[in-house]
């Protein structure tokens, strides 16, 4: 049957839903996917972990290193001789930890596993994305419209990004490290000084990660929502933050408001944004249905049954 042709029929049965208007606004409000994000994080631990482990492995070597040639350093004042030998020490022990490092890496497996998580992604976005049609117009779509090449490219970059941001956090957190055992040494650190200052600067990459895992988590999923709805014809939607303390003042003030897809709102913090874009946004754009440009991928096999 012809695209048209059904999307008329379509219409004609869940006309009744709208009650004489035009727009209907979604009785459900789709949900970032949580399961979703919890993977991402729980991956990016493991591999934050293949740092810790070889950090682990090679730490008790470098504090000996430190503490001899710092030892040395104070007792004969001996500084440039000491000094040379800690840069030598150094510099192979974390040549070493780079090397180890980069074959633990590449087996990780980290664009593949990237992959699965965009896939999962757009697998549970679309269905939160039925959930809000059959809770408003009461009928079903196919969920395999928007398998295969619907969304490959944009899920292809996604994952390049990802691959980017996250692969380059543990060679980069080994550069940091490196320059707090010359920084450390050059002003005078103590051994347990310089330790406690490598160990911070893991947390605080773990935790950067971390960050990255939420953020893009997010931003895929408002950007699989955005593609999803203006397919359907859906033009404007209602900007839903998820009520908590965590939400901050910009976003809030945008709650509750209707938007346009094609023009997204500059917030008071000067970012022009739909939900989702901004760092760390967990906002959501409930749909805002417009019979007149409806266009879903009924799914043929359900009957449809308006209430």
């Amino acid at each position: 049957m012809d695209e048209e042709v059904i999307r008329k029929q379509t219409i004609r049965k869940v006309g009744r839903k709208f009650y004489g208007h035009d727009s209907l606004y979604s009785k459900y409000t789709p949900q970032i996917p949580e399961a979703a994000e919890r993977e991402y994080m729980r991956m990016t631990n493991e591999y934050m972990r293949l740092l810790k482990e070889e950090l682990e492995e090679n730490l008790p070597e470098l504090k000996e290193s430190y503490k001899a040639n710092r030892d040395e350093l104070v007792a004969d004042n001996r500084r440039m001789d000491a000094a040379t030998d800690l840069m030598l020490k150094v510099n192979e022990l974390f040549t070493r930890m780079k090397s180890n490092l980069l074959k633990k890496t590449v087996g990780f497996g980290l664009r593949r596993r990237l992959e699965s998580l965009a896939h999962l992604n757009r697998k549970l976005t679309v269905k939160e994305w039925k959930r809000a049609i059959k809770a408003t117009l009461g009928i079903d779509i196919r969920e395999d419209y928007y398998l295969g090449e619907f969304y490959s490219e944009q899920l292809l970059e996604w994952v390049k990004q990802n691959v980017d941001l996250i692969s380059t956090i543990p060679e980069d957190t080994l550069d940091k490290m490196k320059d707090i055992v010359y920084d450390g040494y050059t002003n005078g650190k103590t051994t347990t000084r310089m330790v406690k200052d490598i160990q911070r600067v893991y947390r605080i990459s773990k935790r950067h990660a971390t960050l990255i895992a939420r953020d893009q988590t997010a931003k895929l999923n408002g950007q699989i929502q955005r593609y999803q709805q203006m397919d359907a014809g859906i033009t404007e939607y209602i900007w839903c933050t998820c009520g908590d303390e965590r939400v901050r003042e910009s976003h809030r003030s945008l709650n509750g408001k209707k938007f346009s897809w094609s023009s997204p709102p500059t917030n008071s913090d000067g970012r022009s944004c739909h939900p989702g874009e901004d760092y760390q946004c967990r906002c959501i754009g409930r749909p805002v249905f417009n019979k007149n440009t409806l266009n879903l991928p009924v799914d043929d096999s359900v009957n449809i049954t308006i209430k």
